[in-house]
């Protein structure tokens, strides 16, 4: 099972890498669509965006018989250092030994003082996923989308 939540992890990193190079090329007013990345047990990925928050429903139904999945959607988190604006992740890990997990990543906006800038992801509401290596396997997710982990290195703040 702990292989499974690392390769949730690295979905979850992956799409988040993706709407994080969005951002950045959205021009100010702009709105971030939310998206629902999903893989198969084959590893075959798809991805859908939707007006709204009509995605969490697709979320819960698995609509796409995906082995797991993230609905990924613009938002705000609080943190000890503040409010922030942020990438909210939903994750699922379907089928026998359900697990899910909620991602928090924090970013400041390209139009804001002092520019673009990307923070560590911070993990919440853990169900059935054992902490240990899920940040690497974010990561590695983040890694694996070539175009945007340029745009993630580049802009990453470590300071939040």
């Amino acid at each position: 099972m702990l292989a499974g939540m690392h390769e949730l992890g690295r979905l979850a990193g992956y799409f988040a890498a993706h709407q994080i190079r969005n951002i950045r090329n959205l021009s100010d007013g702009e709105t971030l669509f939310p998206m629902l990345g999903y893989e198969h047990a084959d590893h075959g990925r798809g991805a859908t965006c939707f007006v709204g928050e009509i995605g969490r429903d697709v979320l819960t139904a698995n609509e796409h018989g995906a082995q797991r999945a993230v609905f990924v959607v613009d938002g705000y988190v609080t943190l000890d250092a503040g409010k922030f604006d942020a990438l909210i992740i939903e994750a699922v890990e379907y089928g026998p030994g359900e697990a899910s997990l909620t991602i928090a990543v924090p970013y400041r906006p390209p139009a804001s003082p002092g520019g673009f800038a990307v923070h560590r992801p911070k993990f919440f509401q853990l169900t059935g996923v054992d902490r240990a290596g899920l940040g690497e396997a974010f990561l590695a997710g983040v890694d694996s989308h070539h175009q945007a982990a340029a745009v993630w290195h580049t802009h990453l703040d470590d300071s939040v």
